[in-house]
């Protein structure tokens, strides 16, 4: 027996496996929240596919976005030695190594964007109870949320085709510019859990909740001070040493240095997903109820855009040979340490202004 859903979604191609992408998808569909596809970026002759520009915004990327960051995950930060940060491992962005998983499917974070949406859910682990659950949900014109055994991504079950779960989505190529429909088949052995949406209810969680996250992971940042071990790096290993000391340094450990001052820079783009999530707020949020909240959101677009500006200019850097910047080393290191401390101090301004939002909601 087979029975599929009409699931024409473009997800967004930023962390298109994680569960806040996967659920933004699923919410559209049951909303019914259409846009045509595929978009212009900003007018221009570039398809739009899924950065969410406010100008021009695919609707679930515009979703993504504001999940991705109620949910807390676009405020997190990497450690400068690369070791994830305690609100990493509690969202679910944490891949255990140093890097970033991009899944974000903890229980801390599945539970809020199902109440911060307004949905009742079941998570289900017996793999017995899949195939029957697949199949009433799917006649129910539901899909499927499914976390996949080994990496841990996943991807939304849209469909069966007997003993076989499909999932079909349209995947985009921003560098190429194109778009299409893929369609996967599945296992339900390669299946580790799956999510069955329940009935539409009143939402659990508001939008100053989910400041209030965002606010959890500033503090969880700044408190840590890990951009402070970064900038004690730099100096001790650029700016302080003497020249004889300078040239001594492994080339190795200075590339290192190099690459992890880059990360630390670019923050994976954070910015962008955080900035256009507060773009797209007063669409959702009406902004006649809390018109005091615009000037706070284009207070944060301005933090974000100076945030972006350092992101955009670090893949400058990280094509420089390090241990060859000679007699420039003090200035070049000095313009670093420089860097990161306004890269903290723009943080600080950004939990405040979140501060303020909170308190302005508290107040209604």
């Amino acid at each position: 027996m087979k029975n599929s859903l009409d699931f024409n979604i473009q997800f967004s191609n930023l962390w298109c496996h994680s569960f806040p992408n996967c659920f933004a998808g699923v919410y559209v569909y049951l909303e019914k929240i259409f846009g045509d596809m595929p978009k212009k970026c900003g007018g221009g002759e570039t398809m739009c596919f899924g950065c969410a520009c406010p100008s021009n915004p695919d609707p679930q990327s515009a979703y993504f976005v504001i999940f991705d960051t109620m949910c807390g995950r676009s405020a997190l930060h990497l450690r400068f030695d690369e070791k994830p940060t305690e609100m990493m491992a509690l969202i679910g962005d944490g891949d255990g190594t140093g890097g970033w998983s991009g899944k974000c499917g903890t229980d801390y974070t599945v539970d809020f964007l199902f109440g911060f949406a307004g949905y009742e859910y079941r998570k289900i682990t017996d793999a017995a109870m899949f195939k029957d659950e697949v199949a009433a949900s799917i006649a129910s014109d539901k899909p499927v949320i499914a976390e996949l055994a080994g990496d841990g991504s996943f991807c939304v079950i849209t469909g069966y085709d007997g003993d076989t779960p499909i999932s079909s989505y349209y995947s985009t190529d921003q560098g190429n510019n194109t778009q299409e429909k893929r369609t996967v088949t599945l296992s339900y052995e390669a299946i580790k859990t799956i999510y069955i949406i329940g009935d539409k209810i009143t939402p659990r969680y508001t939008l100053k909740d989910g400041l209030e996250r965002i606010k959890r992971v500033f503090e969880n940042n700044i408190g840590d001070k890990i951009w402070d071990d970064g900038i004690d790096e730099i100096n001790n290993m650029i700016v302080n040493p003497t020249d004889d000391e300078f040239g001594k340094t492994n080339p190795d450990e200075l590339n290192a240095l190099r690459n992890r001052i880059t990360k630390t820079i670019t923050n994976q783009f954070n910015s962008h997903t955080f900035d256009v999530a507060f773009c797209h707020l007063p669409k959702i949020y009406d902004k006649e109820r809390y018109p005091a909240l615009l000037d706070l959101w284009g207070k944060l677009d301005g933090c974000q855009m100076r945030l972006g500006n350092y992101a955009h200019s670090a893949g400058h850097f990280n094509v420089i040979d390090i241990t060859r910047i000679g007699l420039f080393r003090i200035g070049m290191g000095k313009m670093f340490v420089s860097a990161i401390e306004d890269i903290r101090n723009i943080h600080l301004e950004m939990l405040e202004i979140i501060n303020q939002a909170i308190e302005i909601l508290g107040n209604k």
